[in-house]
């Protein structure tokens, strides 16, 4: 069963909590620079800087873990200092300092690593210490700063764990919900894979079965009918050929449907290949003219594109427009590749067309090709009674988006 992954937090429970981090910030500079400055008789500007050190680097500690981090320390140190002649108050950590040493260790235990937030307490710890190592007047008073000690480090201690506990507990969510769309994404690649395979042996067991069948009839023709005329044994040899174009065709699209390494590497149709095909689609008793006026050094993503187009026009002719006059022009113009197949209407006395709902994937098929090179493509029928199609496409197109995989069909 596949779980759903953990939504991430609204954008609105973000922005309460950053305000609500700003209010404390300076609740606790209106707090403590006056505390600071009457209470330990502190010079209120020394007092508002050192207070005003301590809340912004709490305000910013989200953003900035570590150099937040340094700058509370710093301003713990200074205060330290500066509170030190002073004998009315805890010392020497005061408890606007413990307050603001509390909230920083919360935010990291929360925003940053446990290694971070177990760091500066430790150092929180250990600077409280130097400062009454380095004040040799406040020694005799072992009870006031000893308390201050216990009582800053045990309530910061408290506070950072429960911190690193929440914190460690949103990021083993996050990572298990990564875990799981990790898990989607393969399970859905293999589900492609697995379509592919299926996809592939359907295919061969439908379309290149008949296609083999249609080959070896085409080829044994000519020696199973007697006084065949040369005009039949040319056809026979046409379909022959065609028919071994398509399997080889068949083959390399099973390959890379299967995942097969060498299937890329067969050698796809050309423009120049277009002669060829034109001469097949003639031997089939269909007149076709090729007016070809394009450069070679056209893309051969476009080329193969372009081939694909004017089989799949020729096609259609063939099926819809038995016999029909056809005219094939491929040129280039500066940065466009114009493509225009355009046919006549069947003459009289002719095979009947396929009717007209009979498949309707062949166009789609174009305008998928098309739109995947960003080319434009025109189709519909012409006023004479045929058929008109015109493709242009970019002669350097793009990395295209995934296509389609098979070609062909009908119009």
């Amino acid at each position: 069963m596949t779980s759903t992954p953990t939504p991430p937090r609204p954008s609105w429970m973000l922005l309460a909590v950053r305000i609500g981090l700003v209010v404390v910030a300076v609740t606790l500079f209106t707090v403590a620079a006056p505390v600071t400055a009457v209470l330990y008789e502190v010079p209120v500007p020394l007092a508002m800087l050192v207070s005003a050190v301590l809340s912004l680097s709490i305000g910013l500690a989200p953003l900035f873990p570590r150099s937040s981090s340094i700058a509370h320390l710093a301003g713990l140190a200074a205060l330290g200092l500066a509170t030190a002649p002073s004998t009315t108050g805890p010392w020497p950590v005061p408890v606007t300092g413990v307050i603001g040493l509390s909230v920083l260790l919360v935010v990291l235990g929360v925003r940053s690593t446990w290694r971070t937030t177990a760091g500066v307490w430790a150092a929180a710890a250990v600077l409280t210490l130097v400062l009454v190592a380095v004040t040799p007047g406040r020694w005799g008073q072992a009870d006031v700063w000893a308390t201050s000690f216990v009582v800053t480090a045990g309530d910061t201690l408290i506070l950072a764990a429960a911190a690193i506990v929440i914190g460690q507990r949103g990021s083993i969510r996050e990572e298990l919900a990564e875990a799981r769309r990790d898990a989607e994404l393969e399970q859905a690649r293999r589900r492609s894979v697995e379509e592919r395979s299926r996809i592939a042996r359907e295919l061969h067991d439908v379309v290149a079965h008949s296609m083999s069948v249609v080959h070896m009839q085409a080829e044994s023709a000519p020696y199973r009918v007697t006084d065949l005329p040369p005009a039949a044994r040319a056809e026979f040899a046409a379909i022959a050929e065609t028919s071994r174009t398509a399997l080889r065709e068949m083959r390399q699209l099973l390959g890379t449907l299967r995942g097969d390494d060498g299937a890329e590497r067969a050698p796809q149709p050309r423009l120049a290949d277009l002669s060829a095909l034109v001469e097949a689609t003639r031997a089939a008793g269909i007149p076709v003219e090729l007016r070809l006026d394009a450069d070679d050094d056209v893309d051969r993503l476009a080329q193969l594109t372009v081939y694909r187009i004017v089989q799949e026009a020729l096609g259609n002719v063939a099926r819809h427009a038995p016999g029909a006059s056809t005219v094939v022009t491929v040129a280039t113009s500066g940065p466009a590749l114009a493509v225009e197949v355009v046919n006549g209407a069947s003459p009289a006395g002719t095979v009947p067309a396929a009717p007209p709902d009979d498949g309707g994937f062949g166009l789609a098929g174009m305008r998928e090709r098309v739109a995947a090179l960003g080319g434009t493509i025109d189709h519909g029928p012409a006023l004479d009674g045929g058929f008109r199609v015109a493709v242009t496409l970019p002669t350097q197109p793009a990395m295209p988006t995934r296509g389609p995989a098979a070609d062909g069909g009908s119009r």
